[in-house]
């Protein structure tokens, strides 16, 4: 019978496990692919906004598990927007590529905390090669 109590408490532990979400796999980030791209071609640019979407969702989803907040939609407009003014770079200048990154980095500076700094800077350092090379 005691096998039968612990299994319920068991299953009561999963079942809480489950509420919580689940944690994203730790995005993996290598400066030769961050800095190996040219950022004023659109196939760079898109992959160093899906490089910073990772790392804030992955660090968004451990702040979540903790304190139940959730901001993944916001932060993918902020994203979008900033891939539609790199992409329109040239009809629009670059002062519109600077006002669409900016919202994103100042997310990211509010999300960054002394655990995930190191990730939360190669985010910063991305967007700003995605902001400053159409310039060049």
């Amino acid at each position: 019978m005691g096998n039968v109590v612990a299994l319920e408490e068991f299953r009561r532990t999963l079942d809480r496990r489950e509420e919580r979400g689940k944690v994203l796999a730790r995005p993996e980030i290598r400066g030769a692919d961050i800095w190996g791209r040219d950022y004023t071609q659109l196939e760079a640019v898109v992959f160093g906004l899906l490089k910073v979407r990772e790392i804030a969702a992955y660090h968004a989803s451990l702040r979540a598990a903790r304190h139940a907040d959730g901001s993944g939609q916001a932060f993918d407009a902020l994203c979008l927007d900033a891939l539609d003014a790199a992409y329109r770079v040239a009809d629009l200048g670059p002062a519109r590529l600077k006002a669409a990154v900016k919202p994103l980095k100042e997310w990211l500076l509010d999300a960054m905390t002394e655990d995930n700094k190191r990730d939360m800077a190669w985010a910063l350092v991305l967007v700003d090669l995605i902001e400053k090379s159409p310039t060049k």
